[in-house]
């Protein structure tokens, strides 16, 4: 039951995704095409560098070594959308970026794991076609956007009061998903835990900092640089729990082990779990470092803004500057 709820649930996810998308969304992020450039190197590229060069380093191997490459593979979600909007960023590219990075790793999270899974493990990866796992993903998660912006088309009214409504449930799915797989991978989680978590909290962290750093470097306003970082470092957990399970259940259909949930939820999707606590802890500092830039930004604009304006007012040491040579 869990190996068709998952899917279900993470279509749910990113169909209300698309609820909030319209063509026009689309259209805007692609004129402006630095923020975009910018959040691919990022998140596509660097990200799962980064990656594999600290499963490298940690000696972490097999299934969690695995798992982890997935979830850095994976495209963000509502929840780094959300984020964006209280770090005060650019929520129409957040939203716009989450959508296009779900279309690129479709394509690009197969052919990486069937790339670097004999550096992760000594027996490889169970035998999946890349192209039916890319085939899933996209079921699970570029048609559901794709579905989310035609009916936005269509009825948008209808389409923002479910988008409101559909929201909370989203995250509150997300949320859940996240405990099942921690408290059903519990035993492992307490054995790995020295290395795991050290692990995801260091890529959270280098990931804020590079996706911080390039939007930096290529002069993007600041709430472009906050949206870039919040993609980079906050991934779709439930991406990576659901293709892990994929995976496993591979994994167990192989090896006659039998299918269901303790198939289903196996070490491949713990590191997305157990990242989706992580990165709350860190987020929240950066979020309330970039909302409180942006204040200061917007307020020393308003301050230019008014002092320019000040300068041509009647009244002003300038205007009353003849005046008084004439007194």
């Amino acid at each position: 039951m869990f190996t068709v709820a998952l899917p279900l649930a993470l279509a749910f996810i990113m169909a209300t995704l698309g609820l909030g998308l319209t063509g026009a969304d689309f259209r805007f992020a692609l004129r402006r095409p630095r923020p975009l450039l910018a959040g691919v190197l990022s998140q596509v590229v660097l990200l799962p560098l980064v990656a594999l060069a600290l499963i490298q380093l940690s000696g972490l191997r097999g299934e969690l070594a695995v798992g982890v490459l997935i979830l850095a593979c994976c495209p963000g979600g509502i929840t780094s959308n959300v984020m964006t909007k209280l770090a005060r960023g650019d929520v129409a590219l957040s939203i716009s970026f989450t959508a296009l990075a779900s279309l690129i790793t479709s394509v690009s999270l197969p052919l990486i794991l069937q790339t670097t899974a004999p550096l992760l493990t000594d027996g490889g990866l169970p035998q999946v076609s890349v192209a039916g796992l890319s085939l899933r993903m996209f079921a699970m998660t570029t048609i559901p956007v794709v579905l989310g912006v035609a009916l936005h088309r269509m009825r948008p009214s209808l389409a923002l009061g479910l988008e409101r409504r559909f929201t909370p449930v989203a995250n509150g799915l997300f949320a859940l998903i996240l405990l099942i797989t921690i408290i059903s991978q519990w035993s492992t989680l307490m054995a790995q835990l020295g290395r795991l978590a050290p692990l995801l909290l260091l890529l959270n962290l280098v990931m804020l900092a590079i996706g911080t750093l390039v939007a930096g470097a290529m002069a993007l306003p600041v709430p472009q640089v906050s949206t870039v970082a919040i993609e980079s470092g906050f991934q779709n957990g439930t991406v990576g729990i659901a293709v892990g399970a994929v995976l496993a259940t591979a994994t167990a259909a192989a090896t006659g082990a039998g299918t269901g949930p303790a198939a289903a939820l196996s070490p491949y999707s713990l590191p997305s779990a157990v990242y989706g606590v992580v990165m709350m802890l860190t987020i929240g500092p950066y979020v309330l470092w970039r909302r409180s830039l942006s204040h200061a930004v917007t307020a020393s604009r308003l301050a230019d803004a008014d002092s320019q304006g000040s300068t041509l007012r009647p009244g002003s040491s300038r205007e009353t500057a003849p005046g008084s040579r004439s007194s």
